[in-house]
């Protein structure tokens, strides 16, 4: 995601702008923390490009049941959840990722660009996940697991941390493992975001020297600095 793209608040309103007492400024942090809270959507909408997307939930369940469905790896999208007769009211999870090989296995995902919450929101979470697979589970020929999903985070150890040790280590699943099992690029998602990470830093310092009072401000620091 690009700050570039994000909308930010522009009514002069931000919290950003009562913190630094500048409106420009308010406005350019604003983008920021937008680009922040959109990060998590287009990391799901990424995934979902490169993976094979069930369209209509119960015909391919229905297809699962009679055999009349391929073996492979098939991806759900919340959306198509909610929609569905399976769908359980206050239960979203983000994926449902359905593994049709020797066996059946539904996984259960929430998908997360950070790996810090809160005790509340971490065991609310856990609830969640689990009376949907076992809600869920019951209706369909799988057996029905579930996760979450800290894409950014590789140390299991510092997930459960993050989520206040509200998930055992056998429902934690980092972002290289979700796509081993999706069967796609880990690597190639983490350098296609590393490019926006480059084009966010250079458009940020931008935006930032065209602010007359924070520019004045940093060429005097950087003048204090030379004489030291």
């Amino acid at each position: 995601m690009k700050i570039k793209d994000a909308q930010g608040r522009t009514d002069g309103g931000s919290g950003y702008t009562r913190v630094f007492g500048n409106d420009k400024l308010g406005k350019l942090v604003s983008k920021v923390q937008s680009t922040v809270i959109s990060n998590g959507t287009e990391l799901e909408r990424i995934i979902v490009s490169m993976t094979n997307c069930i369209e209509d939930l119960e015909q391919f369940i229905n297809d699962v049941t009679y055999g009349t469905q391929a073996d492979g790896v098939y991806l759900c999208k919340k959306t198509v959840i909610k929609k569905s007769k399976y769908a359980i009211d206050g239960i979203e999870p983000d994926l449902l990722i359905f593994v049709l090989e020797q066996k059946r296995i539904c996984k259960v995902i929430e998908l997360k660009d950070g790996d810090q919450f809160d005790t509340k929101k971490s065991a609310g979470e856990r609830k969640h996940l689990q009376e949907f697979a076992t809600q869920f589970g019951a209706q369909i020929p799988f057996v029905t697991e579930f996760y979450i999903c800290s894409f950014n985070q590789q140390d299991k150890e510092s997930i459960r941390n993050g989520f206040k040790g509200k998930f055992e280590m056998e429902h934690i699943m980092t972002g290289k493992e979700l796509c081993d099992v999706l069967k796609i690029s880990y690597e190639e998602i983490i350098a296609g975001r590393k490019k926006d990470e480059e084009e966010n830093l250079e458009y940020f310092i931008t935006e930032l020297l065209r602010i007359e009072e924070v520019r004045q401000r940093i060429i005097e620091k950087l003048s204090n600095l030379e004489d030291m």
